[in-house]
């Protein structure tokens, strides 16, 4: 406001009333920045995302497994290398230490939390990248059964076996 504004009583009440309009104006821009990216995205911003990824938007979900459902979709298509697998998992925040062994068609995942929301995203993940012959055993070392007794990675939450199948000379 210029200076001669200062002193005038009309013109301090006229942007009194208009500052309300203009610091909710404000906010709508922020918003909208923010749902340009997922990572930023409140829950509307990522039912748009889910929407245009493919992806039925569920409500009963936390806003974090949203994202990180939108994220995993959007993922582009490299090969899964172990390299690329540790990177993806830091990526996400999921603490998970991977051991591969790759002569028995095997992969150990620890995981190391008590948020089930995190161990799901591992296997979802898990599932959709690894390769059909490999078979993956997550064991989580941070999870509480009823009792409140600690697993210390003797209990596996997820077993999956597949038949190896065997590659000829031409291959």
């Amino acid at each position: 406001m210029p200076s001669y504004y200062s002193d005038v009583l009309e013109m301090n009440t006229l942007l009194e009333v208009e500052q309300y309009q203009l610091d909710e104006f404000e906010a709508a821009i922020r918003r909208q920045q923010a749902n340009q990216f997922v990572m930023t995205a409140d829950t509307d911003g990522i039912a748009v995302w889910e929407t245009l990824v493919g992806l039925n938007s569920s409500n009963s979900l936390d806003l974090e497994t949203r994202r990180y459902n939108v994220l995993a979709r959007m993922l582009p298509p490299k090969p899964v290398t172990i390299r690329y697998l540790r990177e993806l998992l830091a990526m996400l925040n999921i603490n998970a230490e991977l051991t591969v062994n790759g002569p028995a068609f095997k992969v150990d995942v620890k995981i190391n939390t008590t948020d089930t929301q995190a161990t799901r995203r591992l296997n979802d993940l898990l599932s959709a990248l690894l390769p059909a012959n490999l078979k993956y055993t997550a064991f989580n070392i941070g999870q509480e059964n009823q009792t409140g007794a600690l697993h210390t990675g003797a209990g596996a939450l997820v077993s999956v076996q597949t038949t190896n199948t065997s590659r000829t000379e031409a291959e």
